[in-house]
């Protein structure tokens, strides 16, 4: 008798030293095994259920999320005890298989989605589930450098430099993933330039470096030649290191195509705001209302959009 019982005991310190975590707190659809020694019918595996609870056999309902397998062992001995009349009950609860850990990724990857998670996965490792980022499309591209991570019932955006992590190597961020993790690779937004104003197509094109103020209007199908102010086009920039503060340099197009002034086509940056008025004097209410509505209104849609210009 007392040889069964060493053997059962040490069966027990198995199965909590290999994959039993004993401060594991039980979640649903984490699937147990109950047993009490010497209790032949009670031997059974059960799943937590949605609802956190399992239904043990001879007890009932019990409550089950958010303890550990020692806790919930002390609470169907004291069952047993009770229901039972079960004299010193040997209870053992042991995880037979874990809930299924996902995690999931967002925004310019080749396949968004939710996947499953493995111990020891990665944010590299998630984002090669997703089979990487979208490098292929002109039009679209990925901004590494502001990439997030969201922890599982967190609001916080952990900031994420995946342009480190694939172009430089830089493993520093490479952080493990957790139960419910998602991972938010956005566009690149700020690699383009807006074109507005008295042109045929306004509205925000991909920059490819070198581009210049003509290359911006011919993006846009040029101006509208009844109503342009070609001379007195706006390159609008946002101040290095000064967000919500910009400058305005006057562009004269008609010199640079009559007199070959080449210092008039602006060689523009990604994030530049071209505008071609209708009259000498440009609309900057107007400015503000369409770059609000069309163009990057993270970074634009702030209350000192016009009283940047020009400080």
């Amino acid at each position: 008798m007392k040889r069964a019982l060493a053997v059962f005991a040490a069966l027990f310190v198995v199965a909590t030293a290999f994959g039993q975590d004993p401060t594991y707190r039980l979640k649903p659809e984490d699937v147990l095994r109950i047993q009490v020694y010497n209790e032949q019918q009670i031997n059974i595996e059960v799943p937590v259920g949605v609802d956190g609870n399992i239904s043990a056999p001879f007890v009932g309902i019990l409550r089950a999320q958010g303890k550990t397998t020692s806790e919930l062992e002390a609470d169907l001995v004291a069952e047993y005890i009770k229901k039972l009349r079960l004299r010193d009950p040997r209870v053992s609860v042991v995880i037979v298989r874990y809930r299924p850990v996902k995690a999931s990724v967002n925004g310019m990857v080749n396949r968004p989605g939710v996947y499953d998670i493995r111990p020891g996965d990665t944010l590299l490792t998630l984002l090669s589930y997703a089979q990487g980022v979208v490098f292929e499309r002109a039009d679209l591209r990925p901004d590494l450098r502001r990439t997030t991570l969201r922890r599982s019932g967190s609001p916080e955006l952990i900031p994420v430099d995946l342009y480190a992590m694939l172009k430089k190597g830089d493993t520093s961020q490479n952080y493990a993933i957790q139960d419910g993790d998602e991972l938010i690779i956005p566009e690149d937004t700020r690699n383009r330039v807006l074109v507005l104003g008295s042109v045929q197509v306004p509205g925000s094109y991909p920059y490819t470096e070198p581009l210049t103020v003509m290359d911006a209007i011919a993006l846009a199908r040029g101006e509208v030649r009844s109503r342009s102010k070609f001379s007195e086009v706006l390159v609008i920039r946002e101040r290095a290191g000064m967000p919500g503060n910009y400058i305005r340099m006057r562009s004269d197009i008609v010199r640079f195509v009559r007199k070959g002034d080449a210092a008039q086509n602006i060689l523009l940056q990604a994030g530049d705001i071209v505008y071609v008025p209708e009259t000498n004097t440009p609309d900057l209410d107007r400015i503000g209302t369409i770059v609000n509505t069309l163009f990057f209104v993270d970074r634009f849609a702030r209350d000192n959009f016009l009283f940047g210009f020009g400080r």
